[in-house]
């Protein structure tokens, strides 16, 4: 991708799509960025932080010591899907309410110091492979413990860069070690789950305070 300006996340921002219509959008985007641009007429509004604005939306208040966290959070991720992981992703401006058909496969890693501040994916296996595949570079045709490390190292990558983010705030943050469940009923206090929507398949980003499971 030539630009962080996430131009799939100003159009859903300004109006409604099918799951549907956000995966061929996500197609087309990753195909050719040009496809994106082209659609740029369609938003009324230019937003420099679109990510935030959906993150906020699906919160709907809550959380309001701990949503500027979880939003910059959220922007990083994207941001990192991107760049690791050669695709294109938006929010939905709604909550994630409902747990991944199984069989599906959840990641998290816990952030302890001066904010408690846990991180997790949640996938069916079709998703979770996939963006496993892509991270790790490797044809893998099932969710084995390669495909596992992929996510769990991902994960790494991107808390370690907001553990940098804390630092520059003057906070401090240590992480843990990755944990992972399959078919598992995610919890957590003060929890916020994200749908991620992909070319390949959409997934939950779920932000809280405490361990998932």
């Amino acid at each position: 991708m030539t630009s962080n300006f996430n131009i799939a996340q100003c159009l859903l921002n300004g109006r409604s799509y099918t799951p549907e219509q956000l995966q061929q959008i996500m197609k087309e985007g990753e195909q050719d960025e040009a496809a994106l641009v082209r659609m740029m007429p369609e938003v009324s509004v230019i937003d420099p932080r679109p990510v935030r604005t959906a993150v906020m939306r699906a919160a709907d208040g809550a959380w309001e010591d701990r949503i500027e966290w979880y939003s910059r959070y959220a922007e990083l991720f994207i941001e990192k899907l991107r760049d690791m992981m050669h695709t294109e992703a938006v929010v939905a401006q709604l909550p994630s309410i409902e747990e991944e058909p199984a069989p599906a496969h959840a990641v998290f890693l816990r952030i302890e110091g001066d904010i408690s501040f846990v991180s997790g994916l949640a996938a069916r296996d079709a998703v979770f492979l996939e963006l496993a595949r892509r991270y790790s570079g490797e044809p893998l045709d099932t969710v084995d413990e390669m495909a596992v490390d992929s996510i769990q190292e991902f994960l790494n990558v991107v808390n370690g860069l907001f553990c940098i983010e804390l630092a520059n705030s003057g906070m401090e943050g240590e992480l843990s070690l990755p944990r992972w469940r399959k078919n598992v009923r995610i919890q957590g206090a003060k929890r916020l789950c994200l749908r991620i929507y992909t070319s390949f398949g959409a997934f939950q980003l779920i932000l809280s305070a405490d361990d998932l499971f």
